[in-house]
């Protein structure tokens, strides 16, 4: 299985506060140009994966700050225009109303889109 890590400094490895499968292949992408293209790599490939996002990932558009949240619906919106499958996702961030947001996306998010897959 496939990882996708995305955080500015830290490597799955240094993430102790939660358990990870053993399994797991960890691709580490620190900005939101990495996360996209390797994003798009995993799809091509088929493989099964699962995402770790941290919140603050210091990656700026111009002004626009980009984070792993900007990312997460990136992503999302992504699922959900090709109909592709929702990946298991972890949230590693230390911002804990980051990490709230993040997750509450995440959650309506596979709601709303197994809702719309049944019909």
């Amino acid at each position: 299985m496939i990882g996708l890590f995305l955080d500015d400094e830290r490597n799955p490895e240094d993430v102790t506060w939660i358990r990870y499968p053993d399994s797991v292949e960890w691709i580490v992408v620190r900005d939101s140009a990495e996360f996209t293209d390797n994003f798009w790599d995993i799809m091509k490939s088929g493989k099964d994966y699962v995402v770790s996002f941290d919140h603050d990932i210091q990656d700026f558009y111009g002004q626009l700050e980009l984070t792993g949240y900007s990312n997460l619906k990136g992503m999302l919106d992504a699922i959900h225009y090709y109909g592709l499958t929702v990946p298991v996702c972890y949230f590693h961030t230390k911002n804990p109303i980051g990490k709230k947001n993040m997750e509450m996306y995440y959650k309506n998010f596979v709601e709303f889109y197994a809702e719309e897959m049944e019909k």
